[in-house]
Formats: C-alpha cells, sequence, structure tokens
C-alpha cells in the first residue's frame, strides 16, 4: 500500500502543519539550549527527529492538549536519547582483543583509583 493515505492522515497532515509553523522555533531552542554549542547540524538533525515523532505519536491517535508541552518534552527526551547512544557507541569501541587497548584501559583505572 506504498503511497496511499488514509483521510485521517490528511487531518494529522494539517494539524501537524499548524504546529510547525507556530512551534518550529520553539523546538528548535529547547534542542539549541541541550547541545554542544555551535553544533547547528546536529540541532536541525534531532529537531526533524522531534517532528517524525510528534507525526508518529499523532497517526496512533493520541490526543494532545498542550503542544507546546509535548513537543518540549519530546525535544529534550530526544537531545538525551542521542547522548545516551554516542556514548554506549563510544564505549563499545575498545576492542578487549587489543594488547595496547587494555593496558591504556588499565592505566587510566589505574589513574581513577
Amino acid at each position: 500500500m506504498g503511497g496511499a493515505s488514509r483521510p485521517e492522515d490528511a487531518a494529522v497532515r494539517e494539524v501537524l502543519a499548524g504546529w510547525f509553523a507556530e512551534f518550529a522555533p520553539m523546538v528548535e531552542a529547547v534542542v539549541a539550549r541541550t547541545v554542544r554549542l555551535g553544533d547547528h547540524d546536529l540541532v536541525e538533525d534531532l529537531a526533524q527527529d522531534v517532528w517524525v515523532e510528534a507525526w508518529q505519536y499523532l497517526l496512533r491517535g493520541n490526543e494532545v492538549e498542550r503542544p507546546a508541552g509535548l513537543l518540549a518534552m519530546k525535544a529534550r527526551r530526544r537531545v538525551y536519547a542521542h547522548y545516551r547512544l554516542a556514548r554506549v557507541q563510544r564505549e563499545a569501541v575498545t576492542d578487549f582483543q587489543d594488547e595496547a587497548a587494555v593496558v591504556r584501559l588499565a592505566s587510566w583505572i589505574g589513574a581513577a583509583a
């Protein structure tokens, strides 16, 4: 059913377009306050993710009384998820079969102890 859309999709699209017109600057501001300074590309990417999440939320039939609150919460959570994933990926890079990496890790642990 590739490109077919349901009548309710048009209603959701209209609601989301209204939200975007009103709240896009706020979503970017919430994201920008939470990410590293000067990382404008990351701000745009994460803000776009927030809009995709909002679209999916509305498509599931959820009612929203305060869209600004929902979007701000989704923006903060998206940034936190980004950094949490980045930390996990960074931590997973250590190859414990590499003897030099193990020695380096042991020295860091020893220095911290």
